[in-house]
């Protein structure tokens, strides 16, 4: 705790005190040597904080005394406050910190390192902001390092490096303060170098994993990055367009499914030997031929191009994986996997003799082909990869299946009440929309404000419905938005505690 200077003496025994200033001031013993680098440059006040590394003593110069450090009471006077810290604190909590070294020097040269001295208060002074100062106290005195809200982190931050204390000693309930670290992008899941020991290509295939997986921030992350997000845009863009009736061509099919199409290369003509003609098709006649509007061919060309990339981008990351099992098993992974399967899929149709018109000839394939070709809406997950807002929704998610469970349970209750409750209701009314239980569930779910009750009875119902519904839906929205600051809080926590390990400023 801070105190006054004038109160100094009252805080340490009195025969202590003058038993240390003996000690320090005594004409009879040696004075140690001064180390090479305090000989070469002459000493100046700590003004930067990055200077701090190159001021500090290292483990070759020699500061041992034979003072008893962990019996002695550290007096320091920092910006005005006086502060009494026992140097066994110190030792235990911070023994490579600015305190911790000074702790393992004698008087004199802590006296050189400090901005100043207080003979009358036997004060080492540091000339810094004494309330940037007493979250670092509080750490020598616990063991923990707690931020208040209403200090500027950066320059707490810049206050760390002064006294070399590591920012992996703030405690999880500060991780907010932890946005230095993350906007940094350091990641908090990086692979050890152990599981790629033993590997073909081990060196080239870690690499690979730490840009492809978001683990190396480097230029290669960002230019994987953009290249990626900007196939998955693209790919979503030319599905979208690609169902806009401006954006498709007309294309004549047989409704025979055994009929010949021949690609027409001449103008189109009502009927040429009995075969009906377009610009696009010939037909045979009595195949009784369709006209269907299909996408625009420049769309396939550019799913094509996206499916190829999308198909080397998997298969590189899963040579790249150190374990094999647990890549495909990631949920990411699996969406890539759904992502190119139409495509995996019709090249199989392709190699085993059925492609192009001949795949409407086998019902099932083309049943299939039409339903995985839903599945490339699920690239747009892809984009989860890249961003850390989507990652943390879908953890949310996760974290709160069993909430939504019950919130499904009781909204499904309310729906088959209120929906019972107003079938019977107006059912035998004229003309009436409710006439069954299951068309007044879609009314309860989603069309309350197409369709209306006409009795008064069914009205009571209708607004009870939507009360409870207001009610049942507000319930998930707490507990989702709980969870998803829990798991932020956390990411932070990690992404904090591994930037200090990647930067050696372990304490």
């Amino acid at each position: 705790m801070a105190s006054n200077s004038s109160d100094s003496n009252a805080v340490d025994d009195p025969g202590t005190s003058v038993e240390m200033v003996h000690h320090h001031f005594n004409p009879h013993e040696p004075i140690l040597e001064e180390p090479p680098e305090l000989l070469d440059k002459p000493l100046k006040p700590f003004t930067d904080p990055e200077d701090v590394e190159a001021r500090m003593p290292t483990e070759k110069s020699s500061f041992k005394s034979s003072i008893k450090v962990e019996d002695i009471i550290l007096r320091l006077n920092i910006g005005g406050s006086s502060y009494r810290i026992r140097t066994r604190s110190i030792l235990k909590y911070g023994p490579n910190t600015l305190l911790g070294r000074l702790c393992r020097m004698d008087h004199e040269h802590r006296r050189q390192w400090a901005d100043g001295y207080f003979e009358d208060s036997d004060e080492y002074f540091f000339e810094r902001v004494p309330r940037y100062f007493d979250p670092i106290y509080d750490f020598y005195a616990a063991g923990k390092l707690h931020v208040p809200k209403d200090l500027c982190f950066e320059k707490f931050m810049a206050e760390l490096r002064f006294w070399a204390v590591s920012k992996a000693k703030m405690d999880e309930c500060c991780s907010p303060f932890a946005q230095y670290c993350i906007m940094r992008k350091m990641p908090a899941d990086q692979p050890e170098k152990d599981h790629f020991i033993g590997l073909r290509c081990a060196k080239i295939r870690r690499r690979l994993w730490l840009i492809l997986e978001g683990h190396s921030h480097s230029r290669w992350w960002k230019l994987f990055e953009i290249t990626s997000t900007s196939f998955v845009v693209l790919s979503i863009a030319a599905l979208i367009l690609g169902s806009i009736p401006e954006f498709q061509v007309p294309e004549t099919r047989s409704s025979n499914p055994h009929a010949t199409v021949i690609p027409a290369t001449f103008p189109t003509y009502p009927k040429v030997n009995g075969y009906t003609v377009s610009t696009t098709t010939v037909v045979k006649d009595g195949d009784e031929p369709r006209v269907e509007m299909v996408e625009h061919p420049i769309f396939n060309y550019v799913e094509n191009i996206c499916v190829v990339y999308f198909t080397f981008e998997y298969l590189l990351r899963l040579w790249v994986a150190p374990k094999k099992l647990g890549f495909v098993k990631e949920f990411l992974n699996i969406i890539d996997l759904l992502a190119i399967m139409p495509f995996m899929f019709e090249v199989i149709l392709i190699l085993v003799g059925i492609s192009g018109d001949n795949v409407r000839k086998v019902r099932w394939a083309f049943l299939t082909v039409r339903l995985l070709r839903v599945l490339r809406v699920v690239r747009i997950a892809k984009l989860g990869r890249f961003s850390p807002g989507l990652a943390n929704f879908a953890l949310t998610l996760r974290k709160s299946k069993k909430q939504m469970q019950m919130v499904a349970i009781v909204l499904l209750t309310v729906i088959i009440f209120f929906s019972t409750l107003v079938y019977f209701l107006e059912k035998d009314e004229p003309n009436t929309q409710f006439t069954s239980i299951p068309a007044a569930f879609w009314w309860c779910l989603f069309s309350q404000t197409k369709w209306v009750p006409q009795t008064a009875a069914g009205k009571l119902v209708g607004g009870g419905a939507i009360i409870c519904g207001v009610m049942v839906l507000a319930l998930p929205i707490t507990i989702m938005v709980s969870n998803f600051m829990q798991i932020v809080k956390l990411r932070e926590e990690k992404v904090i505690k591994k930037y200090a390990q990647q930067h050696g400023d372990q304490v």
